[in-house]
C-alpha cells in the first residue's frame, strides 16, 4: 500500500467516528459520543446542564445496586469485569437491568435515546416483527413500554414519552435477550403555571393575617 493510500486510509479512521457525532441529534444530557472510549465504572454519576441535574443509579434485575458503566456509546449496567455493560434482560426473564434517573427538580421527560436498540424486520407483504430490545419507563403511576414505538433512527433510536412529569424515573430492560444503553435525555423543568403562583400568594397572605390576628 502506497503512502498516500495509507494517509487516506488513516484520514477516514479519523474522520468517521466525527461524521457519526454529527448525525447525533443533541440531547439536553448527552452521552453517546461524550464517555471515554473505554468503560468507566462509576457509583452514582451526577450530570449537568444549566440549572437541570440528575444523578443516575444503575441495580440489577433483583435490584441489587451495582455500577454505572459510562463509555463512549451511552451509559449501562456492570456488575464486574466480565460484564459487557450493556443494559441487559435475560433469556427467560421478563425484567433485567435498570437505571433510575434522579432529577434535583421536577421536570418533564420529554424524551430518551438509545444505542445499539434493535427494531424488529420490516418484512414485505407481512409487516415489521416485534422489536429485538424491549424496555419499560415507569413514572408515579404509569408504565410506557417501549419497542418498535420510536423514531426509526439511523444510529440511536428516539422514544417520546406522554405527559411524563416527575423528579424519579426508572427505565428497565425487559424481553428476552435485550441489550441496549442509554445515550441521550431530554428533559425540561416544570414552570409553575401563573395560577399556581396566584394560590401561592393567597397562601401566604393567608400566613400573615392569621399571625397578626394571633399577635393581636
Amino acid at each position: 500500500m502506497s503512502l498516500s493510500q495509507k494517509a487516506k486510509w488513516l484520514s477516514l479512521v479519523v474522520l468517521a467516528p466525527l461524521a457519526a457525532h454529527a448525525t447525533v441529534p443533541n440531547s439536553t444530557f448527552q452521552f453517546y459520543f461524550e464517555g471515554p472510549i473505554f468503560d468507566e465504572v462509576v457509583k452514582a454519576p451526577y450530570f449537568t446542564n444549566g440549572s437541570l441535574g440528575v444523578t443516575v443509579r444503575a441495580f440489577t434485575a433483583d435490584g441489587k445496586q451495582a455500577d454505572v458503566d459510562r463509555r463512549w456509546d451511552g451509559l449501562g449496567v456492570t456488575t464486574g469485569l466480565l460484564d459487557p455493560g450493556e443494559m441487559n434482560s435475560g433469556l427467560f426473564s421478563s425484567t433485567g437491568d435498570y437505571l433510575t434517573l434522579t432529577f434535583n427538580q421536577q421536570v418533564k421527560l420529554d424524551s430518551l435515546r438509545f444505542s445499539w436498540w434493535e427494531n424488529g424486520a420490516v418484512i414485505p407483504f407481512i409487516g415489521q416483527l416485534d422489536s429485538l430490545d424491549h424496555a419499560t419507563v415507569k413514572y408515579g403511576n404509569t408504565t410506557v413500554n417501549l419497542a418498535n414505538n420510536n423514531d426509526n433512527g439511523l444510529i440511536l433510536k428516539t422514544f417520546s414519552l406522554p405527559n411524563a412529569i416527575g423528579t424519579t424515573f426508572t427505565i428497565q430492560a425487559t424481553g428476552n435477550l435485550s441489550a441496549f444503553r442509554l445515550a441521550g435525555i431530554n428533559a425540561t423543568a416544570v414552570v409553575p403555571e401563573p395560577a399556581t403562583y396566584a394560590l401561592m400568594g393567597l397562601g401566604l397572605v393567608g400566613i400573615g393575617l392569621t399571625a397578626r390576628r394571633r399577635k393581636a
